[in-house]
């Protein structure tokens, strides 16, 4: 405990502070499974596929599950690509905890290139294969 007197030393304020702070290091130190969940990519969405409901023009995409062994997979994130498969996707902020999304589309004969990210804790992100939406 540490006493500081403001004021004469006859009359004066005084101030205890309990224990003082340490500075924290610049670098925490980290556990071998959080540095592995930060530099480690989450496993590529398999089993990309849609249906299409024309009453509603609602595309559902969908993929395999996560395997209850895939401990780097946080989230998935949707990307929409164009105007061809082989150009670059834009991918979404939008946040997906399970295995599906949902996305209106009109009847028309332009397609809709879709890649589903998976998100690991640090934020690295990796693409499945292009998914072709033609309704």
């Amino acid at each position: 405990m540490r006493t500081i007197r403001i004021g004469a030393a006859s009359g004066g304020v005084a101030l205890s502070l309990g224990a003082l702070a340490t500075p924290a290091t610049a670098q925490p130190q980290r556990s071998g499974a959080a540095v592995q969940a930060q530099t480690t990519a989450a496993p590529a969405p398999t089993g990309l596929a849609y249906t299409y409901d024309a009453a509603t023009r609602t595309v559902t995409v969908a993929w395999d599950p996560r395997d209850p062994a895939d401990t780097l997979t946080r989230n998935y994130r949707p990307g929409s690509c164009g105007p061809t498969p082989q150009d670059p996707c834009f991918i979404s902020s939008q946040i997906i905890l399970g295995n599906s999304f949902s996305f209106k589309k009109a009847p028309d004969t332009a397609p809709v290139y879709v890649k589903i990210y998976a998100e690991n804790a640090a934020h690295q992100l990796t693409g499945s294969q292009v998914l072709t939406v033609i309704v």
